[in-house]
């Protein structure tokens, strides 16, 4: 089973993914310019011309841009300029490295550049975000009969809602559904986002990431979280990590049939992460802290080691396998107090953070 990995515009990463191309299906990621369109926080503006330097070293691999958030500015729906530069800019990704697609969250912002005429949409797949969470077939065809109401073409994969990861009755009707219709069609999964399951923040968060990246509001995103979201839920109940609907790298196998790739997630964490989580996945196997792996709950790693080889054989099986009615059961909390241990807190010196 392949992967699809972030890329971030890092020389030894990229030089990293080049040698490891028979084990990547696509890499993905954000568009190097402002306003953003992404559905993460952005910090600053990567030069286009290095990005597509770098990423050419990945010649061969399929290429998907971000154009995923949540929404965007709302008179910039209807902004000619915008638009065309947004399509502009694609364009000369394109004729550089050449780009399969486009991943979007936004049917509005989708329909708003499919109407501009410009003559590379037809070239490009929009593939629906994982922030669409497809968790259904029914769910699935109607995104898909919008895309063919656009002019761009019909994705050549669908990436299911993290939620399926733990639900394998749901998740193989759903994509035998998906199959049946469109027998071509690859699924995808995502591995180690590690948020809480069914999060109850997601929505309200996504909306909060747009709205700072509209730049009409300050960033407080990461702050909020700390202090009222799932941040702060997982710092006080840090067992529920364990019921967050993750792949093991050694529980990969369990999908062969359902999936086609895996995907990686974790693309603003920087090129020391990523390299760590990809080359786990593709071993299949990752002895140390799970948590180093995750990336929501990648901060839980300064404070527990969950050691990952101690959740083996059955970890998998008998959190997929439970009722999710978690008031009256104690095995995601017996598990934590058996393969986590609680980290001593060390302060770096001051010239250590330079």
């Amino acid at each position: 089973m392949q992967l699809s990995v972030p890329f971030i515009p890092d020389t030894a990463y990229a030089e990293s993914l080049a040698q490891k191309k028979a084990d990547l299906a696509s890499v993905y990621f954000g568009l190097p310019a402002r306003p953003a369109a992404d559905a993460r926080v952005q910090s600053r503006t990567v030069d286009s011309f290095l990005f597509s330097k770098i990423l050419g070293r990945l010649a061969g691999i399929k290429a998907y841009c971000l154009l995923n958030s949540r929404f965007i500015r709302p008179d910039l729906y209807l902004d000619d300029i915008f638009l065309s530069h947004t399509l502009d800019t694609l364009r000369k990704l394109d004729e550089t490295i050449g780009i399969q697609g486009i991943v979007f969250s936004d049917l509005y912002f989708l329909n708003a550049l499919s109407r501009t005429g410009h003559e590379l949409i037809p070239e490009l797949e929009a593939v629906p975000g994982i922030n669409m969470m497809i968790d259904n077939a029914p769910k699935a065809f109607f995104l898909l009969e919008a895309i063919e109401k656009t002019r761009f073409r019909l994705p050549g994969k669908l990436v299911l809602d993290r939620s399926l990861n733990r639900d394998f009755h749901c998740l193989e009707k759903t994509v035998q559904g998906i199959r049946q219709a469109y027998p071509q069609m690859g699924i995808e999964l995502m591995a180690n986002e590690g948020c809480l399951l069914h999060c109850p923040f997601k929505l309200t968060h996504d909306a909060q990431i747009s709205l700072s990246n509209t730049g009409l509001v300050r960033e407080q995103t990461h702050r909020l979280s700390r202090t009222l979201g799932c941040h702060d839920t997982f710092f006080h109940h840090p067992h529920l990590f364990l019921r967050a609907p993750f792949i093991r790298p050694e529980d990969m196998t369990a999908y062969a049939g359902l999936a086609d790739t895996i995907k990686i997630s974790g693309r603003t964490l920087g090129p020391d992460f990523l390299h760590k989580a990809f080359e786990a996945y593709i071993q299949r196997s990752f002895d140390g802290n799970l948590l180093e792996l995750m990336d929501a709950t990648g901060f839980l790693a300064d404070f527990y080691y969950i050691d990952n080889k101690k959740l083996d054989p059955d970890f998998l099986n008998t959190l997929a396998n439970c009722d999710k009615f978690c008031k009256t059961c104690g095995i995601c909390q017996d598990l934590f107090m058996h393969t986590a241990k609680k980290k001593t807190i060390t302060l770096k010196p001051y010239k250590d953070m330079q």
